[in-house]
This record gives structure tokens, sequence and C-alpha cells, in this order.
């Protein structure tokens, strides 16, 4: 893609304009105040970052106390959690930026000092083999549609805050992926077992929640899903079952998918066939033309032309220099940005 249209407007939907295609990517930087309110540290991040791009995803908003990833997390669990959102939603539309609000539960992949005594819970009873975390207790069918009610709440909220969207984080292993995960989701009933089993769960997640988000708001509000595409992991997800979850998310109603990669042009490593291709390019044959946002490794404007995208999230680079996206128009190498950056270059 043309690096002028990169930096020009996008209509992601019909009624939902970008004033280009670089998005923030959802970082969790993890200041928020004790009980997860919005800081003032939050609202200077993103004041500053918001600027250039068309469309920031505020990372990790935990949609309940056992859903929380860590300490620092923005929380989107309470009713009180309202006014400070509305505050970081009004920051980001001063740079004349769309503001989608990341949901996300843990799942499993947190302890209980970090969710204030609240239970930690899964698919199945069984440890994650990384990070510090407990063991958690197995969802019951009662408490898993509490948890899909958890992310309509959120939603909710992140509507009554002003913002543009919500966005479903489905991967780096937390509760929706983990559902997906043959490691993680050993269960016996209507959620385990076969492909079709395991979607279940994160497709009554996205399903609700693009319901309650065309529904409940009277401006264009759209839902996003962010995944990622495989587990490394002996007998843990693969890249083919990941894509009959994609195939199916685009018929619930999502107004774009986000691929969390390592690199954006990565190729797939459980799948030896589809691996002769990136796992954007199989991706894009799957969903169509769902708009689609890759990420991985997008340091220059060399890497956003040769990524497979409609939209292109970065992380690093506007993490380290907010005004990053500026010297895009400028046609920096990387070296060249690096030096701008005032950081060592390793090629």
């Amino acid at each position: 893609m043309q690096l002028d249209r990169i930096l020009n407007s996008y209509q992601l939907t019909r009624n939902f304009k970008l004033k280009n295609r670089i998005v923030l990517a959802p970082l969790n930087i993890q200041s928020a105040l004790f009980d997860g309110k919005v800081s003032l540290n939050d609202l200077d991040f993103h004041s500053k970052r918001s600027k250039d791009v068309g469309m920031d995803v505020v990372g990790s908003a935990y949609v309940s106390e056992s859903g929380n990833t860590a300490f620092g997390s923005i929380s989107a669990a309470k009713d009180e959690d309202i006014p400070g959102l509305r505050r970081l939603s009004e920051t980001i539309h001063q740079n004349g930026c769309k503001a989608i609000l990341q949901l996300v539960h843990a799942g499993r992949m947190t302890n209980q000092f970090v969710t204030k005594g609240h239970p930690v819970v899964g698919p199945s009873p069984i440890k994650a083999e990384h990070g510090v975390v407990d063991t958690p207790t197995e969802l019951t069918n009662d408490i898993i549609k509490q948890v899909i009610d958890d992310f309509v709440s959120a939603t909710n909220r992140a509507i009554q805050a002003g913002f543009d969207g919500v966005e479903l984080h489905g991967a780096n292993t937390f509760l929706l992926q983990q559902f997906m995960s043959p490691c993680s989701n050993q269960r016996h009933d209507q959620f385990g077992g076969s492909i079709m089993n395991r979607v279940k769960f994160p497709l009554l997640v996205a399903h609700e929640v693009a319901r309650a988000a065309h529904t409940e708001t009277f401006h264009p509000f759209v839902v996003g899903y962010r995944l990622s595409p495989e587990e490394v992991e002996t007998g843990g997800l693969t890249f083919t079952d990941n894509l009959v979850l994609m195939s199916l998310l685009k018929q619930v109603g999502i107004d774009y998918l986000g691929l969390s990669l390592r690199r954006y042009n990565q190729h797939s490593v459980t799948n030896q066939q589809l691996g002769r291709f990136s796992v954007a390019e199989v991706v894009r044959q799957v969903v169509g033309e769902l708009p689609m946002i890759v990420s991985g490794q997008l340091n220059d404007p060399a890497h956003l032309r040769e990524a497979g995208g409609d939209l292109f999230a970065v992380g690093k680079q506007l993490f380290v220099k907010p005004d990053w996206a500026k010297t895009l128009n400028k046609g920096y190498s990387e070296a060249e940005l690096f030096k701008l950056m005032k950081l060592p270059y390793s090629g």
C-alpha cells in the first residue's frame, strides 16, 4: 500500500471515518490509580500519542475484579469508573482521534494479589506454565454467563464514557484465548472439546457485545476483536482452529479484526501448508473485506507499505516517540528514525 493512502483518511465502517490508518496499539502502561480509575498519567500519555494517529486503542481495561491482568490496569468494571473514562475519551477526541477501549478478562493469567482476593478463574483448573499466576477455579456455566454480562456492562460503560468503540482482547493467552486453547480448556461440556465447542464462549461474548453496541448507542460505535494467531506450546491453539473463529467472528457483528503479531509478515508455525504465506495474507482470504489491523515491528515506512492490512497498529515507536507518526510524511528510514529518537540502532 502506498504511504499516502496510509496517511490519508480511512472509512472503517459506513459512519466511522478515521483521519489516517495509523493506530496506537493497545498498551497497558499500568499507570492507573490503585482502584483502576484513570490517572493524570493516563491522560497525559494518551494526549501526547493520539495527536497524529487515526485511532487510539486504550489497552487492557478489565471487566471485573477477577479479570484484572496487572496492578495499575484501567478498570471498566464498575460505574464509578465512568467519569475517569469519560475524561480519557475526551482527551483523545481533542486530537481529532477515535477512542477505543480494549476490554479484557485475565482468566487464569493473574493471581489473587492482583484481583484483590477475588477468585482466579479459567475454563479448566489448569495453572499456566508462565507468569506469576494461581491455579484457577473452573468456570461454571452460571459464572460464564456472568462473565459475558461483565463484558456487556463494560461496553455500556464505554458508551456512557463517550468512547467510539470497544476492542475485545482475545490475544496474549487471556480468557477468550484460553477457551480456544486445548492447553487451558479441557472441559467436557458444551464449551470444551471440539473446535466448534471451544469457539462458543468467544463468539457469545462478541455477539452480545456487538448487540449491546448497536442498540445502546446513538452515535457510530465499533466493536473489534484482537487475537494471537496461534500458540507455540505443544498441543496449544493452532492457526487452523483460530481461522475457524475468525470466519465466525465476521458473522456475529464485529467491525474489525486485530492481529497481535510478533512481526507484521510472520508465517504460521503450526500449519506448514499455510506457512508458505504470511499470517496476514491467509487471514485476508478468510475474512474477506472485514477491516484488519496488522501489528508487529512496523518500524518505518517500508514496513507499513509491505504489511498486508487495512490499519497499522504501532506500539513501541509511539511509546518512545509520541510524535513518531509525523516523521512518516518525511519518509525517514528506520535507522534515521532511531537517530532522531537518539536511540542505538542495531540494524
